[in-house]
C-alpha cells in the first residue's frame, strides 16, 4: 500500500525525533521516535508509550518472538500503541493499543498490504484500532483478537467486606502505577488542582523529582486553591497564570501544529491549553514528562452528572455508566498525549492503569459516591485521608479543570467573537 511520506512529515512535524521509514513485505511504516526501533531475530518492534510486563518470564527484548508471546504481554499494564513487523518468511504485522486506548493508532488495508499510523490524517480512509484488541495481518488476511482485561463483573458488598481493605488495595494500585510510570524519569511536572492530582503529587515525592504546577487565569478558583493547597500540604506549587492574549497565542500555535483538535469545542480547547502550558513549562524546566490525573473522574465518580444520575436511576446504573465512561475515555487521553508531544514531552497517566481500572470499576458504586452527603470521589478521598491529609483538604469541593482554571470562559468568548483560527 502507498503512504505519502512527505505528507506525514509535514503533518506530524516532529523534526526533533529521529526518523525511521520501513518498507518491507508490503508493509509501510513511518516512525518518529527518540530511539531506533528494536530489531531482533526476524522482527521489528515500534512502540509509542510503555508496556510493563507483569510476569518475570516475559522479557521486553523478546516480546515479539511470536504472536502468542505478544498476546501474553498485552495483558500487562501500560499506556501504549505498538506495531511488530515480522521480517522472516511469514511476512506479517501485528499491532495493538492498550485496553484504555491512551495512545492513538489507526490502520487501513487491502489485499496488497496494510498501513498503520498514529495520526489518522496520513491515511486515505483510516480505521481506529480498537483498544484492547490485537490485529494480525498475514497472507493478505486481517484477523483481530480481544485481550482487554477490562470486564464488567461487579463485586458485591460481601466481596469487598471492609472499606479499610478497599482503601488499602486502591492506594497500593495507585502507588504501583506510579512506580512503573515514573521509573527512570529524572524530573516530572505534575499538574495539581483537585484531590486526585494532590494524591499523585504527594505519593510521587518518594519515587521521582516532581514539580507541582497549577495553570490558571488571574483571580480564578485554581489560583486561590493553589495557595491554599501549598499551605495545607507543603507542596511547593508553581502557578502559571495565563491571560487572554497568551491563551489565544497557545491556540494559534496548536492550530499551526496541525494537532487533531476540534477548534469549535470550547471544552476540548480549554483542556488543551492547560496541557500545552504544562508541557511548555516541563520543556523549559528540563523535565521529561508531565503527569496528569486524567481518568480519576470516570473511575471514582467525580463529575456532578454522576451524582444526578445516581439520584434518578440508582447506584447499580451509575456503576455501569462509570465502567462505560472509563472504556470510552480514549478521546480525552489521546488529546492530551497529542498536545504534550508537540513540546517533545511525554505524558504520565497513573490513573490510566488497567490494573487499577479493572479493580475500581467493579467496586460497588456506594464506595465512590455518597448520595446522602453529596460527596463525589468518596473512595479517592478516603485514600487521601489514609495518607494523613486534613479533612478540609480532602473534602474541599472543586469544579472541573477547564472551569476552575477560568480558561473555559475566555475560550468560549474567543469562539463567540470568531477570534480562534480554524473556526
Amino acid at each position: 500500500m502507498h503512504l505519502d511520506v512527505e505528507k506525514c512529515r509535514r503533518l506530524m512535524g516532529y523534526s526533533k525525533y529521529s526518523e525511521v521509514v520501513l518498507h518491507e513485505h508490503g508493509f509501510t511504516v513511518l516512525c518518529y521516535c527518540r530511539d531506533t526501533p528494536s530489531s531482533r531475530g526476524g522482527f521489528r518492534m515500534l512502540i509509542s508509550g510503555e508496556v510493563y510486563p507483569n510476569t518475570s518470564n516475559i522479557r521486553t527484548d523478546s516480546l515479539c518472538g511470536s504472536v502468542h508471546n505478544l498476546h501474553d504481554m498485552l495483558h500487562s499494564d501500560g499506556n501504549y500503541a505498538l506495531a511488530c513487523i515480522y521480517t522472516d518468511s511469514r511476512a506479517s504485522i501485528a499491532f495493538a493499543r492498550d485496553p484504555l486506548g491512551s495512545r492513538p493508532l489507526y490502520y487501513q488495508h487491502d489485499s496488497n498490504g496494510v498501513v498503520v499510523a498514529s495520526d489518522r490524517r496520513v491515511l486515505d480512509d483510516g480505521l481506529e484500532v480498537e483498544p484492547g484488541t490485537l490485529y494480525v495481518f498475514e497472507h493478505s488476511n486481517m484477523e483481530s483478537t480481544r485481550f482487554s482485561p477490562l470486564v464488567y463483573e461487579p463485586y458485591t458488598a460481601m466481596d469487598t467486606m471492609y472499606m479499610d481493605g478497599v482503601i488499602e488495595r486502591t492506594r497500593h494500585l495507585i502507588i504501583r502505577s506510579l512506580r512503573l510510570r515514573l521509573a527512570g524519569r529524572s524530573r516530572v511536572v505534575a499538574g495539581v488542582s483537585g484531590i486526585d492530582s494532590i494524591i499523585l503529587a504527594l505519593l510521587s515525592e518518594r519515587i521521582s523529582s516532581v514539580v507541582p504546577v497549577t495553570v490558571c487565569t488571574r483571580g480564578s478558583y485554581d489560583e486561590i486553591n493553589a495557595n491554599y493547597i501549598r499551605d495545607r500540604t507543603g507542596l511547593d506549587i508553581h502557578v502559571v497564570v495565563l491571560d487572554e492574549g497568551e491563551i489565544l497565542t497557545i491556540l494559534d500555535e496548536l492550530y499551526s501544529l496541525n494537532i487533531d483538535l476540534d477548534f469549535t469545542d470550547a471544552m476540548d480547547l480549554s483542556i488543551a491549553c492547560v496541557v500545552y502550558a504544562l508541557a511548555r513549562f516541563a520543556r523549559d524546566d528540563g523535565a521529561d514528562a508531565i503527569m496528569l490525573g486524567q481518568l480519576a473522574d470516570e473511575l471514582f465518580g467525580g463529575y456532578a452528572r454522576y451524582m444526578r444520575h445516581a439520584s434518578i436511576y440508582g447506584l447499580d446504573s451509575l456503576n455501569l455508566m462509570l465502567f462505560n465512561d472509563v472504556k470510552n475515555a480514549r478521546h480525552d487521553l489521546c488529546r492530551d498525549v497529542g498536545v504534550a508531544s508537540s513540546m517533545m514531552v511525554d505524558v504520565v497517566l497513573p490513573y490510566a492503569s488497567t490494573d487499577l481500572a479493572s479493580y475500581v470499576t467493579n467496586l460497588p458504586a456506594e464506595l465512590k459516591v455518597d448520595i446522602k452527603h453529596g460527596v463525589r470521589k468518596l473512595l479517592l478521598r478516603r485514600v487521601a485521608e489514609s495518607m494523613g491529609l486534613a479533612g478540609d483538604v480532602v473534602y474541599r469541593e472543586k469544579k472541573a479543570m477547564q472551569f476552575s482554571t477560568g480558561i473555559f470562559r475566555i475560550v468560549k468568548g474567543l469562539l463567540r467573537d470568531g477570534r480562534i483560527r480554524g473556526r
